[in-house]
């Protein structure tokens, strides 16, 4: 009996979670230069510093970079999105958290030894 009266009210409260899940959301991200990185990843500086657009639209999700970096990224746990992208040799994993406050984004390389945070633009 307990479990019929909360069913619904449980149903109202995920109703706005599945609505936010199909709208369409973008965010302007810039990259900060990382002092760290070996000189190899310095010199794709370049590369980040331009300003990248993280989009979901109609349930694809997908980042771009003026520089022609473009990403298809899949959820792997709630608000947060992941791809990959091949930067010549350098195989980058991207990784974008829009539950953070502000969300974020970061570039690193699949061996970690190159790595890039981005702020919200």
């Amino acid at each position: 009996m307990f479990i019929k009266k909360l069913a619904p009210l449980v149903l109202a409260g995920l109703m706005p979670l599945a609505a936010a899940a199909q709208q369409n959301v973008e965010v302007k991200f810039t990259f900060k230069q990382n002092p760290n990185n070996i000189s190899g990843c310095i010199q794709a500086d370049p590369s980040f510093t331009r300003e990248h657009t993280f989009t979901i639209v109609n349930g694809q999700v997908e980042l771009k970079s003026a520089g022609g970096i473009e990403v298809k990224m899949k959820p792997i746990r709630p608000d947060v999105y992941q791809g990959t992208f091949n930067l010549g040799r350098m195989n980058l994993i991207y990784t974008a958290d829009l539950g953070a406050t502000p969300p974020t984004l970061v570039a690193q390389s699949q061996d970690g030894g190159c790595k890039w945070n981005a702020v919200k633009a």
